[in-house]
């Protein structure tokens, strides 16, 4: 129901890390204002940023540009840079390009729009982005390089 978690606060144990473990399980991002080593609840929060499952955030700007939301914020297309050593795409690769022409898009409505499974999509825009004619963003959003 959310793009992501924010973790202010949290104990070594609590709702908030089961709250991001379930975020973890359904590709949303999540984020965590660390805190003093010493203080009990903040020990959750460090944890998720020390075990690389949460991204560190200090304040909401922080929180907007990672999630790419502040204006004149969208990444200029610019060339990929090993695009010219794969010229050669694949059926359903052309088609994904073709289709993230119009703009970024989440992978759900690439899925919906290319009709291929969510597996197989997923795939793709990996090979893609190892290519370098794709860009992940945060919020399973894709960015066309070139």
């Amino acid at each position: 129901m959310s793009d992501a978690v924010i973790v202010v606060e949290s104990a070594a144990k609590g709702g908030s890390l089961i709250t991001a473990e379930l975020a973890e399980g359904y590709h949303r991002d999540c984020f965590a204002v660390p805190g003093r080593p010493t203080d009990e609840f903040s020990r959750g929060c460090n944890q998720l940023i020390r075990d690389n499952k949460a991204a560190l955030i200090n304040d909401a700007a922080d929180f907007v540009k990672a999630m790419n939301w502040g204006r004149g914020t969208v990444p200029r297309k610019s060339e990929g840079v090993q695009r010219n050593l794969f010229l050669d795409l694949t059926e359903e690769e052309s088609q994904v390009v073709k289709i993230l022409s119009r703009g970024d898009l989440h992978i759900n409505t690439l899925v919906v729009e290319s009709n291929i499974p969510v597996s197989r999509m997923s795939a793709l825009l990996f090979e893609l982005e190892m290519k370098g004619v794709v860009k992940a963003l945060v919020g399973g959003v894709y960015h066309l390089l070139a």
